[in-house]
């Protein structure tokens, strides 16, 4: 004989306990991967099945999503990498040519082979041109995207100096030297001939040439 009151508990149980719990979680967008459009990675992770709340820290570069039991990781990378493909930015980046190497005359200096200390960023300043600092590393591909562009504005603009710093990894006495603003590559400091800094982290094209504006 089956026990009395045994099914009316174990269904109480089941309606009290929900069938999902709602999850936070934080995803860094890397700007080493490649360049997107914000209002793409928006569209893109906005419709993931189960996505209830969703932030996108511009400063941090860091995606939150408060969704219904969760999302995995590799569903929110295809997300970013879908946004990514869909930027015209990058279409525009894919189809950038440049010749191989600085003009003869170019003003560029190695000033890091290997990640070794820089020091103050300012002694290295040129006076009376836009002095622009190139973190970068051979292994990250939008590094060379940036290297391109400045290739093509140098090729026409005799106001500028690239200071070209070559990491080995992030430990570098290099990184130490420009302080915790550097969480990714490329990453770019500029400036103006009057001193004034921009920092650009990501291949973002139209900054670096907003930060070069003729004055």
């Amino acid at each position: 004989m089956k026990p009395q009151g045994v099914l009316p508990f174990l269904a109480l149980i089941a309606l009290a306990s929900p069938a999902f719990a709602d999850r936070t979680q934080v995803f860094t967008v890397r700007p080493q991967d490649g360049t997107f459009c914000e209002e793409d990675l928006d569209a893109q992770v906005k419709k993931l099945q189960g996505v209830k709340k969703y932030s996108f820290d511009k400063d941090k570069l860091q995606i939150t999503i408060l969704s219904r039991d969760g999302i995995s990781e590799a569903t929110v990378l295809a997300a970013i990498q879908r946004a990514r493909a869909m930027c015209p930015a990058n279409k525009d980046l894919a189809a950038m040519k440049a010749p191989e190497e600085y003009a003869k005359d170019a003003d560029v200096v190695l000033i890091s082979k290997k990640g070794e200390s820089i020091g103050s960023l300012k002694k290295h300043l040129v006076p009376g041109k836009y002095t622009v600092f190139d973190l970068y590393a051979d292994w990250c591909g939008p590094c060379h995207v940036v290297d391109k562009k400045l290739r093509q504005i140098m090729e026409t603009r005799k106001d500028i100096a690239v200071r070209k710093i070559r990491l080995v990894d992030f430990n570098s006495a290099a990184v130490r030297d420009l302080g915790p603003r550097v969480q990714g590559l490329p990453y770019v400091v500029v400036f103006d001939p009057r001193g004034k800094r921009t920092d650009i982290m990501g291949a973002n094209l139209d900054r670096l040439t907003l930060a070069l504006a003729a004055r």
